[in-house]
């Protein structure tokens, strides 16, 4: 995926217009396979930022005794086997397994089959046996690093001139299927990240509430000048290819601005504030209100002419070095009824089919706890997928053998060997997307190192 010098040129100026406008998009370019398509699909990133602890997010049940030989109630990193949530999964033997205890919202999804767990999931080059991994064979570049893994689980291709991610790339070449759209096809509410970019796509960057605005610009007389003045500005040409790129793509972000702000800045609807409410009282969290802002734009999908979308959210703080029940705890408590209540919404709105919503994270913790009572920096995790048409009430992958120095250990602290790749992932998400097995081969030139038969992952219907 080469990149020409307007190719770089447009992108990095693009940079200065996010800055500038708070949001930026391209909107896309010509996929060689694009058909137009009549119905509507959204994918939403929901990236953990830190490192969650997903050993106690799925936790086994059949096999507790595994899990107690490490963490102990003495290591106080520990879910007792009591308190964890229940359920079978049959890709896994039968077995049982349990979410953490607040998750209770999620495992509602779960036995309705509405959502997935992929176990044992990381960043690969392609399948990795443990010798091949001692050996170096496919083990991406600086494991344990949080933010190397972040952008290698948003799809950085490590060595190439313009740094995309896989979301941004499979948004290039959705350009026929969004013609005519009035908003980018890829928004961020989590900042401007690798997922989101590709070679001709940058994100239509929004706030948690509220518009998109330039600073200091307002509706009062003054402002509206400036704003005035601005756009003519932009209209000037100048003749220099940076200027003008700059000024194009600050253009296209303030003309999107335009067509979401009356979607943005009016009073919820109502039916996003009914989803969101919880015995009786609204969400508020800082999550919650993301997953708002982008119900506000689906609901308004019709008006603003797109047809595929692409949706980043995020939460941090899940580095957890220390106290990590109590951590994670208070972050479970704001993901789990967040998550549920943006698929209530889906389900409001009769698009719970359309929409689907997956994790992704820096990596897993040890399993070994740390004298801070926390856990370290790890490597294979376990991710949710959510959504309506999502082949839920299982787990697929592999579960590890959870012992330490054991078979999936990488080391002696438990950083367990992926057996399934963040492309894997991609490819099973995009397949159900629509995207052709070319467009597909774009954004995840790795794929091709597992065989035709291990690429989907086959949690999407």
């Amino acid at each position: 995926m080469s990149t020409n010098r307007r190719q770089f040129l447009s992108r990095t100026t693009a940079l200065t217009g996010a800055a500038l406008a708070g949001g930026l998009g391209r909107f896309g370019v010509e996929s060689a396979s694009a058909q137009a398509v009549s119905d509507y699909k959204a994918l939403v990133c929901l990236f953990l930022f830190g490192g969650a602890d997903s050993n106690n997010m799925l936790v086994p049940d059949t096999d507790y005794a595994q899990y107690a030989l490490t963490r102990t109630p003495a290591s106080q990193v520990a879910l007792t086997q009591a308190e964890i949530l229940k359920f079978t999964a049959a890709r896994q033997g039968g077995k049982s397994y349990g979410l953490h205890p607040l998750m209770a919202p999620l495992k509602e999804l779960y036995d309705q089959k509405k959502l997935a767990i992929v176990a044992n999931a990381g960043t690969l080059l392609g399948p990795t046996t443990m010798v091949e991994y001692k050996a170096g064979t496919n083990r991406p570049p600086n494991l344990f690093s949080h933010s190397d893994q972040q952008m290698l689980w948003q799809g950085l291709l490590p060595g190439e001139v313009v740094r995309t991610g896989w979301g941004g790339r499979l948004a290039d070449r959705l350009a026929s299927t969004n013609a005519g759209q009035k908003i980018p096809t890829m928004v961020s509410v989590a900042g401007t990240q690798i997922f989101n970019s590709g070679h001709d796509t940058t994100p239509f960057v929004v706030p948690s509430s509220g518009g998109v605005l330039l600073s200091g610009q307002g509706s009062d007389t003054v402002s509206n000048a400036r704003y005035s003045a601005l756009r003519a500005l932009m209209g000037t040409g100048g003749g220099n290819q940076i200027f003008s790129g700059a000024a194009g793509i600050l253009e296209k972000s303030l003309t999107a601005a335009d067509a979401a702000n009356p979607y943005l800045t009016v009073a919820q609807p109502a039916i996003i504030t009914t989803a969101f409410t919880v015995g009786g009282n609204q969400l508020n969290t800082g999550l919650a209100n993301q997953f708002k802002q982008i119900a506000r734009l689906i609901e308004a999908r019709a008006a603003l002419g797109v047809k595929r979308q692409f949706f980043m959210v995020s939460i941090g703080g899940w580095d957890t070095h220390a106290n990590v029940l109590t951590a994670e705890g208070n972050l479970i408590g704001q993901l789990a009824p967040a998550i549920r209540a943006f698929y209530d919404y889906t389900v409001a709105a009769g698009i719970q089919n359309n929409v689907t919503t997956f994790t992704m994270s820096d990596f897993n913790r040890t399993f070994i706890g740390n004298q801070s009572l926390g856990t370290d920096h790890a490597y294979g995790g376990n991710y949710l997928v959510v959504g309506g048409s999502v082949r839920g009430g299982d787990v697929y992958g592999t579960y590890p053998t959870l012992i330490l120095k054991g078979p999936d250990d990488t080391g002696s602290n438990g950083a367990w060997l992926p057996t399934t790749g963040v492309d894997q992932i991609g490819n099973t998400l995009a397949s159900w997307f629509g995207m052709s097995s070319a467009d597909i081969a774009y954004a995840f030139p790795n794929l091709t190192n597992w065989s035709a038969g291990q690429r989907n992952v086959g949690f999407m219907a």
